[in-house]
């Protein structure tokens, strides 16, 4: 029974670090006025690279980090960074939504928004990757490997669940309301960033807690 409890716990601790609903606001600011089959795609391809993701950071995390020589806090402050410049993009954006999400780069495949920023460093930000290696290294054997890999199966089902209603709420709000919710989202982004690289600074240097 204990063992069910921990994978429970683990679930809810990933979860809650990937955080699905962060994703929103991003995804609607990003694809506001793109066509529905190309929104269904972002949707999938977001998903697996969440999952992906994961998976490395479960099986390989350790080894690649070590390998770089990057420790878990510069990993947290360069994430942090990376979405706080997100976040200056979403309040101070151009007000044309469709300049927004479509860029004028024809190059430039508007579908490149699921893997960065929402796969990474959104959803499976440094937190979640941090967590998920350090669970990683202390499984005892492959079933406890198996049971590691179906919950990350579930959150990155929760992830596809998320921005799926996210493409349903856009219908509601209209046009209008997703700039009104992007500026606002934007400022709580920033918070988050900013957050995430407060705590990278204090694990790098402890004195500033």
């Amino acid at each position: 029974m204990s063992d069910i409890s921990d994978n429970i716990k683990i679930f809810i601790a990933i979860l809650v670090l990937v955080n699905p609903l962060e994703g929103i606001s991003i995804f609607l600011s990003k694809t506001t006025g793109i066509e529905k089959d190309v929104k269904a795609r972002i949707v999938r391809k977001t998903t697996l690279s969440v999952f992906v993701v994961m998976i490395v950071s479960l099986f390989f995390g350790k080894f690649v980090l070590t390998l770089f020589g990057i420790g878990i806090p510069s990993f947290t402050i360069a994430g942090g960074i990376i979405i706080f410049l997100i976040a200056i993009d979403m309040v101070l954006g151009k007000s044309d939504s469709g300049e927004k999400s479509l860029p004028n780069d024809p190059n430039k495949n508007p579908e490149d928004i699921a893997v960065v920023p929402l796969a990474i460093p959104m959803l499976a930000g440094p937190g979640a990757i941090s967590s998920i290696i350090l669970y990683g290294s202390n499984s005892q054997g492959i079933m406890n490997d198996i049971i590691l890999v179906v919950i990350l199966f579930l959150v990155a089902a929760a992830v596809w669940l998320s921005l799926n209603a996210a493409s349903k709420m856009e219908k509601k709000l209209g046009n209008t309301g997703v700039k009104i919710l992007t500026k606002i989202s934007g400022l709580l982004v920033a918070a988050i960033a900013l957050e995430m690289v407060y705590q990278g600074l204090i694990q790098l240097f402890p004195k500033l807690q």
